[in-house]
């Protein structure tokens, strides 16, 4: 019998780009056995495009918005009760006709020639340098290949992150348990160009800077990382993630005007809540 994949989207008021990814999945030379979509409550018509594009595919739809933790969480849930393997996308993600049958046998390969454990391998995006895999530190969930069973075996997302971070923890904990992270130069996921991604960039002292632009995003992104660094005991990691948090202020001092409190209150509240455990969904900070 051959080994089952399913495919895993997450995806949130995007159904174009959704149907563009569906459309992808489609024409795959090696079809997925398995497509869930979870969609976190989105106001446009995204069940008609999952319908009409990929009727065959499982539907989940949430009554609210858990962001991008616990819809992974509800997604490889589902998928790991039938698969093999468990290929995790977002929803602005694009494939090439072999994206999937390349990263299945870049994993195989590596599986067999590599003595210690793969816990997941990922696919890369047009302007990737190497031409060979080559090991990385985490894997995000675009383009992401995991097996089943070790999915089984070290739980699932933790859905207390609700939006950024939750990919980091996973990965964390996986090398606790011994496994490593490869690209797989054959397989080619990237994103799709988004008007709006969420991030600002700006000159400060004379370095062009990227940071998260909304207030909601600048919460999760410092909340989560402070408390999985405090978690896993990554001291280094931490005080570097509040040497950023004092630089992202300052940028907002000398580049914003009357959004800047608002910004510079989710960063500060952010460090906070993460040092103090408080995780989940903050009502105060939702997604606009």
């Amino acid at each position: 019998m051959s080994e089952k994949l399913c495919a895993v989207i997450v995806t949130f008021n995007n159904a174009g780009m959704l149907s563009d990814l569906l459309n992808d999945l489609r024409i795959q030379t090696r079809l997925p056995d398995e497509v869930i979509v979870v969609d976190n409550a989105s106001l446009d018509h995204t069940e008609s495009t999952v319908k009409i594009n990929y009727p065959s595919a499982q539907y989940i739809r949430l009554v609210e918005n858990v962001g991008s933790a616990g819809g992974f969480y509800e997604g490889m849930k589902r998928a790991a009760e039938s698969s093999d393997f468990i290929y995790t996308l977002d929803d602005d993600d694009c494939l090439k006709p072999d994206t999937l049958s390349e990263i299945v046998k870049g994993f195989k390969l590596l599986e067999q020639s590599l003595p210690f454990r793969i816990g997941a391998v990922r696919s890369v995006g047009k302007r990737h340098p190497e031409d060979v895999p080559t090991k990385l530190d985490i894997c995000s969930w675009g383009g992401t290949l995991f097996k089943t069973s070790t999915v089984r075996e070290a739980g699932l997302p933790s859905m207390n992150y609700f939006l950024y971070g939750e990919d980091l923890e996973y990965s964390l904990r996986l090398m606790k348990k011994g496994c490593s992270f490869y690209w797989i130069p054959t397989s080619i996921c990237q994103e799709r160009h988004r008007d709006q991604d969420g991030k600002t960039h700006v000159n400060v002292l004379g370095k062009r800077r990227v940071r998260y632009q909304d207030p909601f995003r600048l919460y999760y992104a410092f909340r989560n990382e402070v408390s999985i660094y405090k978690q896993y005991r990554l001291v280094f990691k931490l005080f570097h993630t509040f040497m950023y948090a004092a630089t992202v202020v300052l940028w907002l001092l000398i580049t914003e005007g009357g959004t800047r409190k608002k910004a510079i209150r989710a960063v500060t509240q952010g460090i906070i809540d993460g040092l103090s455990g408080r995780l989940g969904k903050n009502v105060s900070y939702a997604p606009s």
